[in-house]
């Protein structure tokens, strides 16, 4: 499939390309922390507050959420910056997040959260 590594889609796109001392993770699953080194990484550099986005949010990326949600990371998923196949799933997975006060997390569009760090 289109989300599979290699093929078309793949690829990161070059406006986003990580930078030469970014780090990169390549998950062999649909969560971002299943059988990688994402946790170490991110605590070796002390983040508590993840940012997500990507493809897709009701699988990849909310599963993402969760993994990091358990591990203790405060959550916050980018409403314009995911996408479904089905544009349904998309808006259950952004309610999913809010359920129960927040209960993996939030979601805001990317001119708030550009907005807010701005004004920081």
């Amino acid at each position: 499939g289109p989300l599979s590594g290699g093929e078309d889609g793949w690829n990161i796109i070059p406006e986003l390309a990580p930078l030469p001392n970014e780090t990169i993770i390549d998950k062999p699953g649909k969560g971002s922390f299943y059988a990688t080194d994402l946790d170490m990484v991110l605590r070796t550099k002390g983040i508590q507050n993840i940012i997500l986005c990507g493809i897709t949010t009701d699988v990849c990326v909310h599963t993402t959420m969760r993994e990091a949600n358990d591990r203790g990371y405060e959550c916050l998923m980018l409403s314009d910056g995911t996408g479904a196949t089905d544009y349904g799933n998309h808006l259950a997975a952004l309610k999913m997040i809010t359920m129960q006060h927040g209960v993996f997390g939030t979601h805001a569009d990317s001119e708030a959260v550009i907005k807010t760090l701005s004004s920081k």
